[in-house]
């Protein structure tokens, strides 16, 4: 670390930071995040603007919900309509900080002095070392804390902080034809609702939930919709597996085999959907018995363009014997279709 020139304590925090927010730290933590590294696989920035407003146009009702294609002949009075059946939505973004601070005192503790221009005191290879060390150890807690907190924004509704953004519950809702999404009335737009079905039955015998999903998939698909990830919670999968492993064998011999009769089995997943993937943060919540099936093209996470886990490093007040390191993230969650997502419980 001593070659690189970094004599300062809060100069080697702002080196630390952005590696390990733009590393793999927060795709790929503690604890596997998938819905996370999801969301950041398939984001789509936008400029900002009054209120950091997003607004896309959607349609649902078309001229021929109204009007018929007649027939006519000769001198017959034609009829027209008008083709005026675009709505906008308004999805707004909002501002998130998450801060860490180390004092001067915990540095003396570990060991350094730092004078009053804030340079290391008989700057050497032990404190430098001491230093970094101190600083891994406070970026793994900073960046491994951000992730989780991030990965429950981008699910939670919004109801948890005013100021918070709305995230992925307040788009896929308990209850599709209540409420509102992006300023536009489920009730009054049954072409805007998603799927839900929250009783399912299972049955190891009559393969409830398989037979379920193939004929659900297709009502998803109906409306061009390209559903391809599922995020399930551990009793979901549970379910699931035990339907599969009640028509299945374990082995092409059965249990004749004289070699190891392996009793695992291989990612679920189908066809035309893809695999069903265990979000741990569904069991965390409470909803384990929970699956959501979501379309990537048609809901998105959309941080604002240079605003997106922003990394900053604000000068030591005079009157705070601290360092202080920020990461802020701007922006929303948005959707351009709902009628090719859906949530799924057991009963």
């Amino acid at each position: 670390m001593a070659t690189l020139g970094y004599q300062t304590a809060g100069d080697l925090g702002a080196l630390l930071l952005p590696l390990y927010v733009r590393g793999d730290a927060v795709a790929q933590t503690i604890q596997k995040k998938p819905m996370l590294k999801w969301w950041e696989e398939h984001k789509e920035t936008f400029s900002g603007g009054l209120n950091f407003e997003i607004s896309d146009n959607v349609q649902g009702a078309f001229m021929s919900d109204t009007q018929t294609l007649t027939g006519y002949s000769n001198d017959d009075q034609l009829s027209f309509g008008q083709a005026m059946n675009t709505i906008r939505t308004a999805f707004y973004g909002k501002e998130h900080n998450w801060g860490l601070t180390i004092s001067w005192t915990e540095l003396k503790q570990a060991g350094i002095t730092i004078d009053n221009k804030q340079a290391i005191r008989n700057h050497s290879e032990q404190d430098l070392y001491v230093l970094t060390k101190l600083y891994k150890n406070r970026m793994s807690d900073f960046i491994e804390s951000y992730s989780r907190l991030k990965a429950r924004l981008f699910f939670l509704d919004g109801s948890q902080d005013p100021k918070a953004m709305p995230g992925f519950k307040s788009i896929i809702t308990d209850t599709p034809t209540t409420g509102t999404t992006g300023g536009i009335s489920r009730s009054a737009n049954p072409w805007w609702q998603h799927r839900a079905n929250l009783a399912l039955a299972t049955s190891p015998n009559d393969q409830t939930l398989c037979r379920f999903f193939q004929t659900e998939l297709r009502m998803l698909k109906l409306f061009e919709g390209e559903p391809n990830v599922a995020f399930c919670g551990n009793d979901f999968l549970n379910a699931l597996e035990a339907e599969i492993r009640a028509k299945g064998t374990y082995t092409m011999e059965g249990f004749t085999s004289k070699g190891k009769n392996d009793f695992g089995q291989a990612d679920i997943s189908l066809k035309g959907l893809g695999t069903f993937t265990w979000e741990p943060m569904l069991d965390q919540l409470g909803e384990g018995k929970r699956c959501y099936i979501l379309d990537s093209r048609r809901i998105n996470v959309r941080p604002m363009q240079d605003e997106d886990d922003k990394t900053l490093t604000p000068t030591r007040p005079y009157n705070y014997l601290m360092f202080f390191h920020n990461i802020t993230w701007t922006g929303t969650m948005t959707t351009t279709q709902l009628n090719c997502h859906g949530v799924y419980s057991l009963a």
